[in-house]
């Protein structure tokens, strides 16, 4: 997976992607992560979407946020997890309502906040929409449903600017969680989003994962 994603090319030059199918807990996202990270140090874009994760769920995202956190060690690479937890802004200090309390205590727990010695266990990660919109980051995590909103709000319009032409991979993992209409729908969901980067698909590297591609019972 290393080798195709990092030195192969098709037969017109352009990178190849990959389709991992393989045991939990057996480093499919190692398959990808790793020569993700390595192809976003050797082509430095700041304040650009370059890479983005499509996860079905939440959960599944938060799971990769110490993977990300180990790869991104020494690095100024950054990343956000977009989702509907992700607050809008850091309330003002003289802000003292319960909801300015609320979202304090949130931001403390998406950034890994430790009470006893004042360090962030998620450091290069992006922790309000304001941060992301003012600094969009290196590796955008997010689900089908909130990239849906991201195409259509306006604020959300600097993140995906076709002029930049900067999305350099797309990464899917639970492949086999769409299915039917819904894996219709994710299809048109991926066009619009290379439309709105500005790119082709055959100048991106996708990456598509799955444990339970199938149970071979069916020939077709």
């Amino acid at each position: 997976c290393w080798d195709a994603l990092l030195r192969g090319r098709s037969d017109d030059g352009k990178p190849m992607s990959i389709c991992v199918t393989t045991g939990t807990g057996s480093g499919k996202t190692e398959c990808f992560m790793i020569p993700l990270v390595k192809d976003l140090l050797d082509n430095p874009q700041n304040n650009q979407i370059q890479a983005l994760f499509l996860y079905p769920l939440n959960a599944l995202m938060e799971d990769q946020k110490e993977r990300l956190e180990e790869l991104l060690s020494g690095t100024n690479l950054t990343y956000t997890v977009y989702n509907g937890d992700l607050p809008e802004d850091i309330p003002a200090d003289n802000d003292v309502s319960d909801e300015a309390e609320h979202i304090r205590k949130r931001i403390k727990l998406i950034r890994g906040y430790d009470e006893a010695t004042g360090t962030c266990k998620f450091e290069h990660m992006l922790y309000t929409r304001k941060m992301v919109r003012n600094n969009p980051p290196n590796i955008l995590l997010t689900n089908p449903t909130m990239l849906e909103y991201i195409l259509l709000r306006n604020k959300d319009a600097v993140l995906t600017n076709p002029e930049l032409k900067s999305l350099r991979w797309i990464a899917i993992d639970e492949t086999h969680s769409y299915t039917g209409a819904g894996a219709a729908e994710l299809a048109m969901l991926l066009r619009r989003v290379l439309l709105a980067f500005g790119v082709a698909a055959s100048d991106v590297r996708f990456a598509t994962s799955s444990a339970t591609f199938g149970n071979g019972s069916n020939p077709d």
